[in-house]
């Protein structure tokens, strides 16, 4: 069959980087066209085999990717990976890396760099992310815009931290066929970065890391309770992040890292005001207006009538009119 791909979507996510969802299904015999393939997708190889049928299917974008593969036959693979990995597989996959070995029944990480594997008649599941945006992850996450992004060990910490990095991956291969959402996709990249950096050992003091992560989600919770409870109010974003005692940089962060569409707190109290918006409208009484209902919650009517249509899929008079 050889290859095909499909690029489904160009969209932004995130600010202005463009992502180009990308769909792919590869099938071949052909050991050359095999070690192209892994080349294209993995990182440089060396490609040995006497029997070989390999088979993948993968969606993703510049960020990170999910790969199913299926392997009949045999090959050993020299990789120079380019890109974080972690695989799991059913049985049939052993690894060596600077004189370590072992199985992937179990996930395992590899980080960019050489890598030995040998596939004999085996499925496996490989979640590759981009160490560059993973290393924006971990900043964010754990406040240090100097951190780079270094693994000490190819297995997960404890077992609590597999058992969610597992649940992390198993949901986003779920998720796979609504990939094609920006939401959907930026989520998915976020549980699966935040799993990857917790579940397996990063240089470094762990603790310190692990006390950062733990005050940045406080501030999150902390200041999407203040919208909350304050969106009627002319409340700005400074007072959210004193309300939460950090800075309003360190609250941008926090949303990055913990907001499940990727809001920024601006984006977040302007969402928490059109849904209010809208349900004074769904509530509205007799001689309740769409400018009264706009001027409520500091939208222009032009402005909520555009916002409310993009979200809701209908304008508000025609709430009204219900």
């Amino acid at each position: 069959m050889g290859r095909i791909v499909v690029v489904v979507a160009a969209s932004r996510s995130g600010g202005d980087v463009p992502m180009t969802l990308r769909r792919e299904k590869f099938r071949s015999a052909d050991l050359g066209e095999a070690e192209v393939h892994i080349q294209r997708n993995y990182g440089s190889v060396g490609l040995y085999a006497d029997d070989l049928t390999f088979a993948e299917r993968s969606v993703g974008d510049e960020r990170f990717t999910l790969r199913s593969l299926q392997v009949e036959g045999a090959y050993r693979a020299e990789v120079d990976l380019a890109a974080v990995i972690v695989v799991q597989s059913a049985h049939g996959y052993h690894w060596e890396v600077d004189g370590r070995h072992g199985t992937a029944t179990a996930p395992v990480l590899f980080q960019p760099g050489p890598l030995t594997c040998r596939l004999s008649d085996t499925t496996a599941r490989v979640v590759t992310l981009s160490r560059d945006t993973l290393t924006d992850v971990a900043r964010a996450v754990y406040n240090d815009d100097r951190l780079e992004v270094r693994f000490d060990g190819h297995r997960a910490v404890t077992p609590s931290l597999l058992r969610a990095w597992r649940s992390a991956a198993a949901l986003a291969f779920e998720a796979a066929p609504r990939l094609h959402n920006d939401l959907v996709r930026a989520s998915v990249f976020r549980s699966l970065a935040v799993s990857t950096l917790e579940a397996f050992a990063l240089s470094g003091e762990r603790r310190e890391r692990a006390e950062s992560a733990r005050s940045q989600q406080a501030a999150y919770r902390k200041a999407v309770a203040f919208f909350d409870d304050h969106a009627s109010l002319p409340v700005s974003v400074e007072d959210a992040a004193a309300a939460a005692g950090v800075g309003t940089a360190a609250l941008e962060r926090a949303f990055r890292t913990y907001s499940t569409p990727g809001r920024s707190p601006m984006e977040h109290l302007e969402s928490v005001r059109l849904d209010a918006a809208h349900r004074d409208l769904v509530d509205g009484a007799a001689g309740t207006t769409v400018s009264g209902i706009a001027e409520r919650w500091g939208f222009s009517e032009q402005d909520l009538v555009r916002r409310h249509a993009g979200t809701y899929g209908t304008t508000p008079d025609a709430v009204l009119e219900r």
